[in-house]
């Protein structure tokens, strides 16, 4: 099918040197691969059926994939039925590669070519089958200027040299470069309907609220605007019987209902929502003691999982003219107490992370967090230039005389041990943030700051309005977090050419030669040891820098949810990082019906012995298990 409208946006780059001049055929001794001896991901227990309420923080910014704001709230749903499947994937435990959308694949010797053949099975949500020109045009699209993403124009610049049908259902794939980890660069591409997509200069804006053609169980079916977004299942979906699909996908609905993370458990309790991934220790540890929990019918399960942890904490933007001074940045590490909000507010349950590559391989476990020292801070204040209004004025007679007909005079104000500097200029910026749960933790940290001479002001934004600010680096502080994936990406945190424009993951403004170089080398080396020995200096480098104060993880997620809301014996897949990753849950209409029954005569259920569950005996693996 022609594009004519694609190919007026990007026209294809010049074939390299050893782009073939001839139709594509298969390497007479190409051996293909697959892997279809791994266990089901879900449970063989799981019933098709019913309607799953969750919430989410805020409205899509966009229904987009790629481009502007596309990497809101609504990203992970959006993703979970269209770019997670790639054409292959990793098994969430084993983590042996695993079909998805090719049934086979054959890495070549040269470590960057690799075959695959494709699903005959696999159609997108309007009856289409996928086909390799869909792969084609998916790289096209990344490569084009309309689409408005630096980042994943970088991605296809980075990572593909072409991608080639060489017929209906074989497609070719060629790295740019050998790689020591082919299938996991190179093979999770996703298949964008060439049939039903037009990528000119008004794609952006014409598709924002544009619900995506998808090749997963689910599509969006209904939205209300500010409210909700609804996902139906596709009821003969193509992944239905296949054996890393079983027990997946198991709701008929998703309902994903607007609801402040503040007020999640409200609806739960009232039985609005089904189920609740719980993010705040003092909720989990308090709140939690109403009638449908002592009586057994709403289950609480602390799922103890296997990930490596995002980005997450304080960012400073080096933009921004206060955060600009190295010593500044490092006297607010110095500033926020971990310990103080691990033991008043979290109840012990958390761990400092200290990498930026946390619970990943490549981890710099030499590297210690800034500890909590105000003597320290105030060092590095000094050194910023930052004083007390006071101590300055009294560097001169004149100040030293005013200092005294101000004390007889006047009131201190609250604004008078906030320090300055030479030029007038106050220890002072504005921190925003889009979850009104981390409002204590700010509080806390703000009595700690202001205490040491600095005015850190709180400015609570909705999620998305506070998630844009930071990709667009409007803001002198924030927080914010982001996952991880099986193995660290610090190209698109930490690299010049994702400073040089903003709109992308790295929202501080860093960048610079040594790390570019680390990042080539780790992204290209087929030595391990030079990898993460790149890896650990880049890790110390942005501990240095001091840019991003690090916050708190554990190895669990806490999970609140009605006993008609089933899950497998060992609840959720080893690697799992957010219950959107992997839906092996189901609803089971009898215990449902069951629970309505016991709840109008007041039958108590009996209680589980443990919300701790630990199937892959991760805790057995942790020094400091929680």
């Amino acid at each position: 099918m022609a594009l004519p409208a694609l190919a007026q946006a990007a026209a294809p780059e010049a074939p390299s040197a050893s782009a073939p001049m001839s139709p594509l055929t298969l390497p007479a001794d190409l051996k293909w691969e697959t892997n279809n001896n791994d266990p089901p991901i879900g449970s063989p227990e799981a019933i098709r059926g019913g309607t799953l309420n969750e919430a989410i923080g805020s409205y899509p910014l966009t229904f987009r994939l790629m481009g502007p704001n596309s990497n809101d709230a609504f990203a992970a749903w959006n993703r979970a039925f269209t770019m997670s499947f790639g054409l292959v994937t990793r098994h969430p435990v084993s983590d042996n590669f695993i079909p998805m959308m090719a049934t086979h694949w054959s890495v070549q010797k040269d470590q960057r070519t690799i075959y695959f053949k494709l699903d005959r099975d696999a159609r997108f949500s309007d009856g289409k089958p996928v086909t390799a020109k869909d792969y084609v045009f998916t790289w096209q699209m990344l490569r084009s200027t309309h689409i408005v993403d630096p980042f994943y124009n970088s991605y296809a610049k980075q990572y593909y040299e072409s991608v080639d049908r060489i017929d209906d259902y074989t497609l070719r794939i060629v790295g740019t470069r050998p790689s020591w980890r082919p299938l996991s660069d190179y093979a999770g591409l996703w298949p964008t309907p060439a049939h039903a997509t037009v990528l000119d200069d008004t794609w952006v804006k014409r598709t924002t609220n544009q619900p995506q053609v998808a090749v997963g169980p689910y599509v969006v079916s209904d939205v209300s605007r500010g409210v909700s977004v609804t996902l139906q299942r596709q009821p003969k979906w193509w992944g239905d019987g296949k054996r890393y699909f079983l027990g997946l996908y198991n709701f008929d609905r998703i309902e994903l209902r607007v609801i402040p993370a503040e007020r999640d458990l409200d609806y739960l309790r009232r039985g609005e929502l089904d189920l609740l991934q719980e993010g705040t220790a003092r909720t989990w540890n308090e709140d939690y003691n109403f009638p449908a929990v002592r009586n057994g019918w709403l289950r609480r399960a602390r799922v103890m999982v296997d990930k490596p942890s995002g980005v997450y904490g304080l960012h400073m933007n080096l933009e921004a003219p206060i955060f600009r001074n190295k010593d500044f940045r490092k006297a607010m590490q110095h500033l926020f107490n971990f310990e103080r909000l691990n033991s008043n507010l979290m109840f012990n349950e958390y761990f400092r992370m200290q990498s930026f590559f946390e619970g990943s391989e490549y981890a710099n476990r030499k590297l210690e967090p800034y500890g909590f020292d105000p003597a320290k801070a105030r060092y590095h204040l000094a050194r910023a230039g930052y004083r007390r209004p006071a101590e300055i004025r009294g560097q001169t007679w004149w100040g030293r005389l005013r200092n005294v007909a101000r004390g007889l005079l006047f009131t201190r104000s609250d604004t008078d041990d906030v320090l300055v500097n030479e030029q007038g200029e106050k220890a002072s910026f504005t921190v925003i943030y889009g979850s009104k749960g981390l409002e204590r933790h700010l509080t806390v940290t703000q009595q700690e700051f202001r205490r040491a001479g600095v005015d850190m002001r709180l400015r609570l934004l909705e999620p998305g309005t506070a998630f844009e600010r930071g990709l667009e680096r409007k803001y002198e502080m924030t927080v914010t977090g982001r996952t991880a994936g099986f193995y660290p990406g610090p190209r698109q945190y930490l690299h010049t050419e994702a400073k040089k424009s903003n709109n992308n993951n790295n929202i501080w403004g860093f960048g610079s030669a040594e790390v570019d170089e680390l990042i080539r080398i780790y992204e290209d080396d087929l030595d391990f040891d030079k990898r993460l020995k790149a890896m650990h200096r880049i890790d110390e480098i942005v501990h240095d820098e001091a840019f991003y104060i690090p916050f708190w993880s554990a190895p669990y997620l806490r999970v609140a949810h009605w006993d008609y809301l089933r899950f497998p014996e060992f609840y959720l897949p080893r690697r799992t990082e957010q219950l959107t990753d992997y839906l092996v849950a189901w609803i089971d209409p009898k215990r449902k019906a069951e629970l309505v029954e016991a709840m109008r005569i007041g039958k108590a259920y009996p209680l589980d012995g443990t919300i701790d569950k630990d199937f892959y005996k991760i805790r057995q693996g942790r020094s400091q298990p929680p």
